[in-house]
């Protein structure tokens, strides 16, 4: 079996699901996960997660000593343009594995090998869990140095990791809609050349092999998403992950304060149950509008009333 590390630099606080996280990572025992953080210890992370007390400071340092540029990271964010460099910029926590890859916090992982088995390791050197572009919440890379510097085929690397600004550069500076309508990143003009540009042009010349499959789950529907023991499955199909990154922000969306993680719960657009709640929809409607414009509605007739009689 192939080894594997995913990794998150992740600065500030905790998220509020990181319970919830860490069990779908205890769920997989043969992968490993690398925190780089100043959050502070997780002392109920299980036994395959770790945490490495690193400041942001630290990092800049690593990317000036290790990269040999000055990077623009003036704030954590900045740091979604940085993971293609993560083989070179923590490789010294990395050495040891096969494959290294990305990791976001707001996702909820099924069965990790069930999906990146022993077969699709072998023959890939690039696996990315969207089939359009390569995924910046999960992807993995093999732990060898023509794969680790691919950042650096990109025209555009030295701009992206000096400047303060976000490019996208990890995934297809910002293209997301053009590629999931089909089109090819190479086909669509953009402001720099991202990764997704950098992996197609080698998989097309045949210097590297890549698996672009479709394998998360970023949309939540009126089904819910179901995590049981270990699995993410959405009615008779099963996905590899759910990152909500999408709902997550949404005024009606809730998690859970849950003292242990349950060994089943669902997923809707609203939040985390740990029982199927076929009324959950009526939390996505924003009541407090509707009384609002109610409210507007009736003080109007009454002015009405009043001004003309």
């Amino acid at each position: 079996m192939k080894s594997i590390c995913l990794v998150a630099a992740y600065f500030g606080s905790w998220p509020p699901n990181i319970q919830i996280f860490l069990e779908t990572c205890r769920r997989n025992p043969t992968v490993d996960f690398l925190l780089f953080s100043d959050c502070g210890s997780l002392p109920n992370a299980p036994s395959n997660v770790r945490v490495v007390e690193m400041t942001l400071d630290d990092v800049r340092q690593r990317a000036r000593e290790r990269l040999g540029l000055e990077p623009g990271i003036a704030v954590p964010y900045n740091l979604c343009d940085f993971k293609p460099t993560y083989g070179i910029l923590f490789e010294d926590y990395l050495d040891e594995y096969d494959f290294w890859g990305c990791t976001d916090l707001d996702i909820v992982y099924g069965n990790i090998r069930s999906f990146v088995d022993k077969q699709v390791l072998k023959k890939n050197d690039v696996i990315s869990a969207r089939k359009n572009y390569l995924s910046g919440f999960f992807f993995l890379f093999e732990n060898k140095s023509s794969i680790n510097e691919l950042y650096k085929c990109s025209e555009d690397y030295d701009k992206v990791l000096k400047s303060k600004n976000h490019f996208s550069f990890c995934e297809c500076n910002f293209e997301w809609e053009k590629l999931h309508k089909g089109k090819k990143i190479t086909s669509v003009k953009t402001n720099i050349e991202s990764m997704t540009e950098v992996i197609e042009k080698k998989e097309s010349s045949n210097e590297i092999d890549v698996l672009f499959s479709e394998i998360a789950r970023e949309k939540i529907g009126f089904r819910p998403i179901l995590w049981s023991e270990g699995k993410v499955v959405e009615g008779k199909k099963e996905w590899m992950l759910v990152h909500f990154v999408n709902i997550e922000s949404k005024s009606y969306f809730e998690f859970p304060e849950w003292k242990k993680t349950p060994n089943k719960f669902y997923i809707y657009k609203h939040g985390f149950w740990n029982t199927e709640n076929r009324l959950g929809f009526l939390l996505e409607i924003e009541w407090r509008k509707i009384f609002l414009s109610i409210s507007e509605s009736i003080k109007d007739k009454i002015m009405q009333r009043i001004n003309y009689g």
